[in-house]
């Protein structure tokens, strides 16, 4: 993953330590989307170091029982930092463009969780007010933040007043509020999943699994603050859901274990829009990985 052109990464922990949740209602009992411990880990996804992202050592990359291919590759050239290549997500203008931009999420956030619509004049009124001139950078960088890092999408309903409905991406329909860290959406972490398991072969070890999700900034085991326990998400929860298989490599002695797909992933989604989602998130076309490609092609031609 290519470093972003002016060296700088999109910042989210200074400004989202500053922010309070927008108007917590009803159905905000669970708690606020996103504390200071979440704000960390959200920082961590998107490149600040000071706030817990590392990236993965030689060391952890000689425990992988093969070389990753695609996706380890790519998670190893960006240093441990998802997001550093992806576009405009690099500082842009001042702070006050930035606290901007995360004072959006949250209130996105909120609306996802309440189900609710959300329109151009709300957003002015309760989030940018005094920054009309800048709402279409500000809405664009939330708006591809939502999807990048909560796997939520935004459909316009009304484009006579902008208004938005949020909704889980790429077809899945599991939102994972009510799994790991309560109320924070988990889908973008699912499409995260599906990603290195399409990329490495539609089966993929634990070892090179685990080395792609350290290189993420996720360790199995440890209490992520967006996530919770990525193990605990992934391998029960997501196993539960239906969107990930988690089983032992057959007559491994001592036992290994392996993640494909689950029915679930492939009932709501494409190879192809997972592949899509994914060279979106490293800057390259999908025709970049061939194999893959006509791989995901292929079944696209099968299921029309």
């Amino acid at each position: 993953m290519e470093p972003t052109e002016n060296g700088q990464n999109f910042n989210l922990c200074d400004i989202l330590t500053q922010a309070q949740v927008e108007e917590r209602g009803p159905r905000d009992d669970q708690g606020p989307i996103a504390e200071a411990g979440e704000v960390e880990a959200i920082a961590a996804i998107s490149g600040d170091e000071s706030a817990g992202g590392a990236p993965s050592s030689p060391q952890r990359a000689q425990t992988a029982s093969t070389p990753p291919t695609d996706m380890g590759s790519t998670a190893e050239a960006s240093s441990g930092n998802p997001l550093e290549g992806m576009p405009d997500t690099e500082f842009i203008s001042e702070g006050g463009l930035n606290e901007k931009i995360i004072d959006l999420v949250r209130f996105l956030l909120v609306k996802f969780r309440r189900m609710e619509l959300t329109n151009k004049e709300e957003m002015m009124q309760k989030v940018l007010r005094d920054y009309e001139e800048h709402y279409s950078v500000i809405f664009s960088k939330a708006a591809e933040c939502m999807k990048l890092i909560f796997g939520i999408d935004m459909l316009e309903v009304d484009p006579f007043i902008h208004s938005y409905f949020l909704y889980p991406a790429l077809g899945i329909t599991y939102d994972g509020l009510l799994h790991g860290v309560i109320g924070v959406p988990k889908t973008g972490l699912v499409i995260i999943v599906l990603c290195i398991i399409f990329i490495e072969n539609n089966c993929v070890s634990e070892e090179v699994f685990w080395y792609a999700m350290n290189n993420l900034g996720m360790y199995a085991g440890v209490d992520h603050y967006i996530f919770g326990d990525p193990r605990s998400l992934i391998t029960e929860d997501f196993v539960e859901e239906g969107y990930v298989e988690y089983r032992q490599v057959p007559n491994s002695q001592p036992p290994r274990f392996e993640f494909l797909w689950g029915p679930r992933a492939y009932a709501e989604t494409t190879k192809m829009k997972i592949l899509e989602f994914y060279a979106n998130m490293v800057r390259q076309d999908p025709t970049s990985y061939p194999e893959r490609y006509a791989e995901a092609l292929r079944e696209e031609q099968e299921r029309a």
